[in-house]
């Protein structure tokens, strides 16, 4: 870890241990930031855009702090093995700093809360994906106007008010995530975190997310929408946790018609799944992976079934092992499910616009292994993402979707694979696919 020595001005390499204590700089970049090969010449020269990295250096120095870290000055980015480490790296450089000073370029403190509270809530800061990470690694963040006067805390009042009400509500992250370790949250959560906000190069969609997501993976710049697709992979490489697949919405963001496979192309599909969450004791009956196949899922069968090859227009709703946040006691018991459908020659999520969960009088998180109730059968999804050309309502009648199968896990101590009568399958699909209803009552 390079650091920035906030008297002499110039840099220390450290490693592990030896690292001092430090504080950290988050900022928008403004397009002609001051680089570690410009370093030297710029502060010869004092041109303007030094300002921001003095300003930052006498405020550590004020502090108390000898060191200083700033992402635009203490990496080599013309070493892409060096800009690799960072980034892989970041959000515990962040989360080991004493502070956050964060400098928004485009509010100014004038002296009155709420004559400067819309210009924070508006700050083009909350709507880069690199500064999420930035906001809740920390310990301690610091909120500071162009001017570099002091505007508040996150977690800490300061003059009798807290920014936390209304960070929360710009970022729709709660308090409760901005105060701890966030780290802990199911992946749907996180990613809702980062579907709203943008990266100057698309890759940064994903890389910015490596540290809240636990995981970490080489730079591959030019791969584009691939680079997101890497981070899910690298994910389901580590965690059983199924609400990745726990996504309502196309690449724009928006609830509509189409079809893909099990993983999103996006961050932006989980726009919608900020309120999703996993059982504490995850136990998933079967493991899941990435194949050359596509992603390989396990399916639960009738101890009696027969193998065979899938028909074109087999189709089940599959529970996962999450639910919708809720103070209802009823979705609490519940299970978000997803649409699955055999279509041209390989099995493809089908997404209808509106979320779906089951109620049931049991606990739906499919915490079952195969046993005597049950085997179990791989089928695969492939990366696949397009919109039905047909209409809506033909595609629909052509796959009787009212006629489904619900997987819906354990039923009291026995697996049940559970078929609803008529009347049932006709609640179903009035309330699902007419009303739009997010509930498929199953009693």
């Amino acid at each position: 870890m390079r650091l920035l020595h906030t008297e002499r001005l110039d840099f220390q390499e450290f490693f592990d241990s030896q690292t001092p204590k430090y504080a950290i700089l988050s900022h928008r970049w403004t397009g002609n930031e001051v680089s570690f090969q410009d370093f030297d010449h710029c502060k010869e020269e004092q041109r303007p855009n030094f300002d921001k990295i003095s300003n930052c250096c006498s405020l550590a120095k004020n502090n108390g702090y000898e060191w200083v870290w700033i992402d635009t000055c203490c990496i080599d980015k013309k070493s892409s093995a060096e800009l690799s480490e960072a980034i892989n790296s970041m959000y515990a450089w962040y989360e080991k700093a004493d502070v956050c000073y964060v400098y928004l370029v485009d509010v100014s403190w004038s002296g009155d809360w709420e004559t400067t509270r819309e210009e924070f809530r508006g700050s083009a800061w909350f709507t880069r994906g690199w500064t999420l990470q930035e906001l809740l690694a920390p310990k301690e963040v610091m909120f500071f106007d162009l001017d570099w006067k002091l505007i508040g805390n996150k977690n800490r009042s300061y003059h009798g008010r807290s920014l936390n009400p209304d960070i929360s509500d710009v970022t729709g992250i709660s308090d409760d995530n901005l105060r701890h370790p966030p780290t802990s949250q199911c992946v749907a959560r996180k990613l809702s975190w980062v579907s709203k906000r943008s990266t100057t190069r698309v890759e940064d969609m994903a890389y910015c997310m490596l540290g809240l997501c636990s995981v970490n993976m080489p730079l591959l710049y030019g791969e584009g929408q691939k680079a997101f697709l890497r981070l899910q992979s690298e994910i389901i490489k580590q965690s059983d946790d199924e609400s990745i697949f726990a996504w309502f919405c196309d690449e724009e963001g928006r609830s509509t018609f189409f079809m893909s496979g099990l993983v999103a192309p996006s961050p932006r599909c989980f726009a919608e799944s900020g309120q999703i969450v996993t059982p504490p004791y995850l136990d998933r009956k079967q493991p899941y992976s990435q194949t050359n196949k596509g992603l390989a899922y396990a399916i639960p069968r009738p101890r009696n079934w027969t193998k065979k090859e899938p028909a074109l227009d087999e189709h089940y709703s599959l529970c996962l092992e999450c639910s919708i946040e809720s103070s209802d006691a009823k979705v609490r018991f519940s299970s978000v499910t997803i649409d699955v459908v055999f279509y041209e020659s390989s099995w493809r999520r089908l997404h209808t616009g509106s979320k779906t969960i089951v109620i049931s009088d049991s606990l739906l998180w499919n915490k079952v292994t195969a046993d005597e109730s049950c085997i179990f059968e791989t089928i695969y999804f492939l990366d696949r993402y397009f919109f039905i050309e047909s209409d809506k309502e033909g595609f629909l009648r052509h796959f009787r979707l009212s006629e489904r199968q619900i997987w819906t896990g354990p039923s009291g101590e026995n697996f049940e694979l559970r078929d609803l009568d008529w009347q049932k399958r006709q609640k179903a699909n009035r309330t699902h696919l007419e009303k739009g209803i997010p509930f498929r009552p199953l009693g």
